[in-house]
């Protein structure tokens, strides 16, 4: 994924601190702000990441910087998916076993917290390996 930022201090050799201000969703298809998202956008935060530096960034340049897709949709697979498929899960798991539905809503339940908590250590597992970012040209 590509996204333009904004080089606020040199790290260590090779690295430096980018500021990347989250994109709406539909940013590439217009820039109405006119609908509800994106106005919401328009307040969006701004998020700080260590990147990697091969094209000799300096502070206050505007960059261009890479991270791996893959690596993102994969956490929100994780973040959005596996709870409410272990909700599934446990609630089919429950009614297989002939439990009242009560019984088998709250085996479901179980799975969802289950996967929240899993959804919660993979997020604080990713926080210490972050993603890679890379800068790959600089813009002005």
């Amino acid at each position: 994924m590509k996204q333009t930022a904004q080089v606020t201090r040199l790290l260590r050799p090779g690295y430096v601190e980018v500021r990347i201000r989250r994109a709406s969703a539909c940013a590439s298809a217009h820039n109405c702000g006119s609908c509800d998202h994106c106005s919401f956008m328009e307040n969006a935060p701004e998020i700080r990441v260590e990147a990697e530096n091969s094209c000799d960034a300096r502070p206050g340049d505007t960059v261009t910087v890479e991270s791996a897709a893959r690596k993102v949709l994969g956490a929100a697979a994780v973040l959005y998916l596996l709870p409410l498929t272990l909700f599934f899960l446990g609630y089919f798991l429950g009614s297989g076993l002939g439990w009242n539905e009560g019984a088998a809503i709250a085996l479901g339940g179980s799975g969802f917290a289950i996967g929240l908590l899993i959804a919660l250590m993979l997020d604080r597992y990713r926080k210490k390996h972050a993603l890679s970012v890379r800068v790959i040209a600089v813009e002005n």
